[in-house]
């Protein structure tokens, strides 16, 4: 997907705002292409994307670019990241 279509600005009704610190969690969704790399790790919301066909749905449901202090960014869905106080 290309850059251009991922949305790096806050989105009334996403589950996280950009620029927000999240955790990631150990695969809660048991998927199959879950990079386990990640568990543990936290980074920062940096994009949202509706539109790889993932099943994404706007507002509420969309994948999650986080990047890690490595400058790698990883997507997520919402339930395979938490906020961190």
């Amino acid at each position: 997907m290309p850059a251009s279509r991922r949305r790096d600005y806050n989105i009334d009704g996403a589950p996280y705002e950009i620029g927000q610190e999240v955790r990631v969690l150990n695969n809660p969704n048991n998927d199959s292409t879950f990079e386990t790399l990640y568990v543990g790790l936290c980074g920062t919301v940096v994009y949202f994307e509706y539109d790889c066909g993932c099943g994404q749905t706007y507002p509420t449901d969309p994948m999650i670019g986080v990047r890690f202090t490595d400058q790698t960014v990883e997507e997520f869905w919402r339930e395979e990241v938490q906020s961190v106080p």
